[in-house]
């Protein structure tokens, strides 16, 4: 499979990209809502467990039924539209400029006097943000796409103004992959896909709880997309930023490490957690991360991509460490 010549710069974003603009999904939201209040089951197992994947996932075990499992299903994806709205009033609630983080985005498809035709945006997150935010691509070689996904015509992700979630950003997987539809395209590529993707009897294309490895070689969307990720970062001597992930997915953890080990990866990790240097070496693969470091940002994106100042001195050091 050709990926196209790309920058040799990537990145890879998690929960922790979509907090910094509003968006969780919190345990509260979910427990009270009402689909979970009228179930007692559902009620004992949100009790129990706080981290709704992993109630996904028992929800889908004995003693729990495909009622329990459907209610709850629809509880999430009702909690992810209500995360939704909030990352798209960012200019009422926020402090974050998200032109500022968008610019830094579209860096990945080269600086000045470079062409680059192709790059790459990886996430593990299933919100919206790229749709909604990537919106100044004009000064890109190429409008941000997603692989082999489709819509209606009325979508209009990329563009700005998308205005309320409606059934109307609902999305399929293609049937057919087409692997030259990634050249030329700025990708954005979401791993364990996306709350408002459909498959073709209507479930939710989302990769959660427990064997996520075994849920992404079942869609074949998905596991292609992992094969992406594997060729961008074996492409030879690439720069991951890796922001607000908590590398708690082995399979994952796995990627990266054999990037850095076997192929040159050089990883830069942004991420507030002040323990991160504990959680990366406790986390699996942990070690072979760690010494493929080239940087480290403790920073709040509050801090970085401030209105106040058109270039705070902390995005230039970022910009500094992984552009080069």
């Amino acid at each position: 499979m050709k990926i196209g010549q790309f920058s040799k710069q990537t990145i890879l974003t998690g929960a922790g990209w979509t907090k910094n603009w509003g968006g969780r999904l919190a345990w509260e939201d979910l427990f009270s809502h009402p689909k979970i209040q009228s179930s007692d089951r559902l009620r004992r197992l949100l009790l129990a467990e706080s981290e709704f994947e992993k109630a996904l996932a028992l929800a889908s075990e004995q003693p729990y039924d495909i009622a329990d499992r459907t209610l709850l299903e629809e509880a999430v994806s009702d909690a992810f539209v209500a995360m939704d709205d909030e990352v798209a009033d960012l200019q009422c609630r926020h402090l974050v400029d998200v032109n500022r983080a968008e610019q830094m985005l579209f860096r990945l498809c080269g600086q000045a006097g470079q062409r680059f035709r192709t790059s790459y945006l990886f996430t593990l997150n299933q919100d919206l943000w790229p749709e909604r935010h990537l919106v100044n691509w004009r000064h890109c070689q190429a409008m941000p796409s997603l692989p082999e996904v489709s819509g209606t015509r009325d979508q209009c992700f990329f563009q700005g103004g998308m205005g309320p979630y409606s059934s109307q950003f609902e999305m399929r997987p293609s049937e057919n992959l087409d692997a030259s539809s990634i050249i030329g395209k700025f990708n954005v590529v979401k791993l364990h896909g996306s709350f408002n993707w459909r498959s073709s009897d209507g479930s939710a294309t989302m990769v959660v709880g427990k064997a996520k490895a075994d849920q992404i070689k079942a869609s074949p969307l998905l596991r292609w997309y992992f094969e992406i990720f594997k060729r961008v970062l074996f492409d030879g001597d690439v720069k991951l930023m890796i922001v607000g992930y908590g590398f708690g997915d082995d399979h994952v953890n796995e990627m990266i490490a054999r990037g850095i080990n076997d192929h040159g990866v050089k990883v830069f990790v942004w991420n507030t957690n002040p323990r991160i240097k504990e959680c990366i070496l406790r986390a699996s693969h942990g070690p072979d991360i760690w010494k493929g470091l080239i940087g480290v940002s403790s920073r709040s994106f509050a801090d970085v991509f401030t209105r106040d100042s058109p270039e705070t001195e902390a995005y230039k050091n970022i910009c500094r460490a992984f552009f080069g």
